[in-house]
């Protein structure tokens, strides 16, 4: 039996499609054929993202016998990363991803709630699993955050956390004297301040652009996940220094639909969907682990990429963002009622799923350099499917509700 196949006999089980075969096959008859676009500026089907979201698509239309079929549009071909709000919610893509760092101005609860990847532990395991099922509970669930998306006529489907942001650079940085007036490209202000905090320089370049900078000198380093080694934008060749200072986590990556496109939905796909998009997430989750032990593969072949020592630059870095999100409620829009409540309650999330993978085996790695690369070498190993289970029984029902 496939996935959606079996995910949609699960949901008819607990009675969240319909009554009876008879009511499924009436919403399925009536459904109209559609085709809908997909624009992902941050790669292409290969890519993390990229993968998990044709997985998504496949289920979707096994599940309508068809009827809804996809067009996809990689690497910024029908929308770019500024551009993919307004474009979904106005149906020039009916699919896309939003990174909401980058319009603060459209999206500025969402936009702050990035400040909580600053609340990350380092260890890759526990903020991709731990710091994206928070982020994706949250996303789906607190009201300011889905009214503010709403009124851009699109609604979240699914979000999730990268691991921490290191320093990927054309230039060694062991030191702060090194670090001092370096350009580093950080989107946000939960990493700019940390690269200011290290005496660097924070510059804003595209997404797209990105490689060709470093290649050219135009910014000395990429404050990004070292996935991006093997993966994304592939930056081994041209930012071969590895600087693994702990920066925070990107929180959320976020999948939007066009709302009007979703309210015509009836509620036996709008139900499967949900299952879908937490599903995606899961994918999305297990990917990073593959992606980042492929690059841990080649940081500790030191043959191409040289990790720098961070014995200076980590404690500058910690108490940075420690200090990012004793501050973060003193900076919340005012649609955040209770700002204590909110990162207390968030960061009470991160704990309680990061116990959930303590429990099932995953320590937290300390972030020493012996421990970075043992941890790298651990990835390849990790099964996230009981933590997606523990995720799926106790959360996703709520979200059909």
């Amino acid at each position: 039996m496939t996935w959606a196949r079996a995910a949609a006999a699960a949901a008819f089980a607990v009675g969240t499609l319909g009554t009876s075969a008879l009511a499924q096959d009436a919403w399925l008859e009536d459904l109209e054929p559609m085709t809908l676009k997909l624009a992902d500026f941050s790669g292409d089907q290969n890519a993390n993202f990229g993968k998990a979201m044709v997985a998504w698509e496949e289920s979707i239309t096994e599940f309508t016998d068809g009827k809804i079929t996809f067009e996809n549009y990689w690497s910024s071909s029908l929308l770019g990363a500024l551009d993919t709000l307004e474009g979904v919610g106005d149906g020039v893509a009916d699919i896309g991803l939003i990174i909401p760092s980058y319009m603060p101005q459209k999206l500025p609860v969402a936009s702050w709630m990035f400040g909580m990847g600053a609340a990350l532990s380092g260890s890759t395991v526990h903020d991709v699993a731990a710091g994206g099922a928070t982020a994706l509970e949250t996303l789906l669930t607190y009201e300011p955050i889905t009214q503010e998306y709403a009124s851009h006529n699109v609604v979240v489907m699914q979000a999730t956390a990268t691991p921490a942001y290191n320093l990927l650079c054309n230039k060694p940085i062991s030191s702060m004297a090194e670090a001092e007036g370096k350009r580093a490209r950080a989107i946000g202000a939960v990493w700019s301040t940390t690269a200011e905090a290290l005496g660097m320089t924070p510059v804003s370049i595209s997404w797209g652009e990105a490689y060709e900078g470093l290649q050219r000198g135009v910014f000395d380093c990429m404050v990004i996940n070292p996935n991006q080694y093997a993966d994304g934008l592939t930056l081994k060749d041209v930012a071969p220094e590895y600087v693994p200072v702990t920066m925070a986590q990107l929180q959320a990556s976020t999948w939007v639909m066009n709302k009007d496109i979703w309210d015509e939905f009836p509620k036996e796909l709008q139900d499967f969907i949900t299952q879908a998009n937490v599903k995606a997430a899961y994918d999305i989750w297990q990917g990073y682990m593959e992606i980042e032990a492929k690059a841990g593969d080649l940081i500790a072949a030191g043959e191409v990429i040289h990790t720098n020592d961070i014995s200076e630059l980590e404690p500058v870095a910690a108490a940075q963002r420690a200090e990012f999100i004793a501050a973060l409620p003193g900076t919340a829009p005012a649609a955040v009622e209770d700002p204590e409540a909110f990162v207390a309650n968030y960061q009470d999330r991160i704990a309680y799923w990061t116990k959930a993978l303590e429990d099932q085996g995953y320590a937290v790695a300390a972030r020493t350099p012996e421990a970075i690369m043992e941890a790298f070498a651990g990835l390849s190993d990790v099964d996230l499917k009981p933590f997606y289970d523990k995720f799926n029984a106790e959360v996703t029902p709520g979200l059909m509700d």
